[in-house]
């Protein structure tokens, strides 16, 4: 059962995002039993976040044929996933709390950034203001698990949002045709395909720049080579998605040049 749960909570974004946390943490110095508490928090976040989507597009799903989504095929129920989904919640929100409160308000802040784009902020001009939240509650409730608590850097969350935004149009690319024919017309889905894949390099490269700025000379080293990968492969990424739209390589890529610039920012929060 539990395989059945991770694979219906979009396990590649949940393992990503669990991933970024840890490195985040690493940078920020938080201390290790934090670090555990709160890289975990993270986990159950994403579970709670991907599954719901899950639910709540279910009946999408079924005219769609999508026999790989558990949910579909009744490898799980309708109300074991909401068991989980409110079960994940609380344990998210719980452990952030035992942190620190304010690691507790940020958490609830990327929580229902999820919720809401779930529930139907994905369906509006206004869909990629959830990822925008979220992805700059993140670093902040990772920093905010320092001793003693420190909020980051006014530039870490700017990329932290940058990162979220650009995932959200990324993660579009492959869908939007159908997303369109279901009524799903968020930001991306309303701009041309080759605008939405333009903004995506937009995106990365300013997220780049400001790394590379704020991040400063001793940390140019990594910052630079990061940037210049990041914006690489958001290029083969748009590049992809022309040829082939509806492969899901734009959005691996995109997770791929998210790494990079995580990296890079790890390295400038270090020192270089």
């Amino acid at each position: 059962m539990l395989g059945i749960i991770i694979r219906a909570s979009h396990p590649v974004p949940t393992f990503a995002v669990t991933t970024v946390s840890l490195l985040l943490a690493i940078a920020f110095g938080v201390p290790i039993v934090h670090t555990v508490v709160i890289v975990v928090a993270v986990f159950f976040n994403q579970i709670a976040i991907g599954l719901s989507n899950d639910v709540i597009d279910v009946a999408r799903d079924r005219r769609a044929g999508r026999t790989d989504k558990p949910l579909v095929t009744g490898a799980i129920s309708l109300s074991t996933a909401w068991a989980v989904v409110i079960g994940s919640s609380a344990l998210s929100l719980v452990l952030s709390v035992l942190v620190n409160p304010w690691v507790g308000v940020l958490q609830m802040v990327f929580l229902f950034s999820g919720f809401a784009y779930n529930a139907g902020l994905k369906a509006t001009v206004f869909s990629a203001l959830p990822y925008a939240t979220g992805f700059a509650a993140l670093p902040a409730l990772v920093s905010l698990g320092t001793q003693p608590p420190s909020w980051p850097a006014w530039w870490v969350i700017v990329v932290g949002a940058s990162l979220g935004v650009s995932a959200h149009f990324a993660n579009v690319l492959p869908d939007g045709d159908s997303d369109r024919a279901e009524g799903i017309r968020g930001l991306p889905q309303r701009l041309p395909r080759a605008v939405t894949a333009a903004a995506l390099v937009a995106i990365t490269t300013l997220s780049s720049a400001i790394l590379i700025w704020q991040g400063g000379v001793s940390a140019m080293w990594v910052t630079v080579p990061a940037a210049i990968a990041a914006v690489g492969v958001s290029l083969a990424a748009a590049m992809q998605a022309g040829r082939t739209p509806t492969t899901a390589w734009p959005f691996r890529l995109s997770m791929l040049a998210a790494g990079f610039l995580v990296l890079g920012l790890v390295g400038a929060l270090r020192g270089g």
